[in-house]
């Protein structure tokens, strides 16, 4: 497993080109992951995996801080504060825009409670929203009385113009704030963010993204998207440390957000919610360094290899009798993520033979009236793995009551 990038480079350099369908490279890119867990890891969707050279950074920086032996093992580490600025070209914002958090959760709830919004203001989200993404609304609704509703985005259709009608259609009056996500917790739908954010920008609503399943999944490029707002479980898809995430403010946004969570004075920035001064600096140094670690592979190649091995499971999982999969097939509504059901089966009927019995870590699906689960494929799964997913669900679908 490499220690540094320079390392790294040379590695998948041996391993040939760097294509979607180049296995031994992927290969490469698997041993750098020291996970060696009796069950095969599909999860992302949840929670990542480290890479090695994540996992060492900040060990050596633990050591160093409270050993103070000044031993790195040779490797020369970014600093903390480097994290801000290679998140923020990661996704074309500027340093200045982007806060480090712990999770989407987190970044949610700064947003929720710091708007300023007057008490009849309105919040339309959707059907699809995950936990984190909901609480954090109704608690602004208990605390301020602001209305929410929900847009039913049950089984939206696949064309990107239709899904921006039905966001405009739901638009009253009163509506406010507009609140999504980029790719959906449930379906693993993604959604025409920059066409939603544009028609909502016309209307003069304010614009939340989650963006909890995107970042090191797919390109994240703020500005083009055009959003208020975005936040990010980074701990996901870009691999940093556990307890890392993303809150981006845009600069033209900054003054629509003001209590709430608070740690900075000056000019008010996205930094001002954040306060790393008296926490360990080992979860910012490896952040820094899965920034690095995922721009040595590149996010185009990350983010194809991805949707390649999505669609072969999709398209294995449509062919079983009594499977209903609720991801597109179509690339521009689809990511990384596939989510089935099984006819007369709960998310529980399906996840707990899937991790018992197959050794498979899958992700119920609870939210939106949904039952069955979701399979992520991440840069470090293979297609062996996928053919175990689709092997066990056949027998799971074949042998249910």
């Amino acid at each position: 497993m490499a220690d540094t990038i320079e390392e790294l480079d040379g590695i998948l350099a041996g391993a040939g080109p760097a294509e979607t369908d180049n296995e031994k490279y992927w290969q490469a890119v698997r041993a750098q992951f020291p996970y060696n867990g009796s069950i095969h890891y599909t999860n992302n969707g949840t929670i990542g995996i480290l890479p090695h050279m994540v996992l060492q950074a900040q060990i050596a920086v633990l050591k160093e801080t409270e050993i103070q032996d000044g031993d790195t093992g040779g490797v020369a580490y970014p600093a903390p504060h480097e994290a801000h600025g290679k998140l923020a070209a990661l996704i074309n914002a500027d340093p200045s825009e982007v806060a480090i958090t712990r999770n989407s959760t987190e970044s949610m709830n700064i947003i929720a409670l710091g708007l300023d919004l007057k008490p009849e203001d309105e919040i339309l989200t959707t059907t699809h929203e995950h936990y984190g993404g909901w609480s954090c609304w109704q608690h602004r609704h208990a605390q301020f009385g602001n209305p929410i509703r929900k847009l039913d985005l049950y089984d939206p259709p696949e064309d990107e113009d239709e899904i921006v009608r039905l966001f405009e259609e739901a638009i009253r009056p009163e509506t406010r704030v507009l609140s999504f996500c980029h790719v959906t917790c449930t379906t693993a739908w993604r959604l025409p963010v920059r066409k939603i954010c544009a028609m909502a920008r016309e209307r003069g609503l304010i614009t939340v993204v989650d963006g909890a399943q995107s970042v090191g999944m797919i390109g994240v490029d703020v500005k083009d998207l055009g959003g208020d707002f975005y936040v990010s479980s980074t701990h996901k898809w870009l691999f940093t440390p556990k307890g890392t995430g993303l809150l981006y403010v845009d600069d033209a946004a900054q003054d629509k957000i003001g209590l709430g969570y608070y740690t900075g004075g000056g000019r008010p920035t996205a930094r001002r919610f954040e306060n790393n001064a008296s926490q360990s600096h080992a979860p910012l140094v490896g952040f820094a360094v899965a920034v690095d670690f995922h721009n040595a592979i590149g996010t185009s190649l990350v983010e194809d290899r991805g949707a390649a091995m999505a669609k072969w499971l999709k398209t294995r999982l449509s062919d079983i009798p009594g499977v209903r999969v609720w991801t597109p097939m179509s690339r521009a509504l689809s990511a990384s993520m596939v989510s089935f059901s099984i006819a007369g089966m709960t998310s529980s009927d399906v996840g707990t033979p899937l991790r018992e019995r197959y050794r498979v870590h899958s992700r119920g699906l609870h939210e939106g009236g949904y039952h069955g689960a979701r399979i992520s494929c991440a840069m470090h799964n293979s297609y062996e793995e996928m053919e175990r997913v689709a092997g066990a669900v056949s027998e799971i679908a074949a042998n249910r009551c």
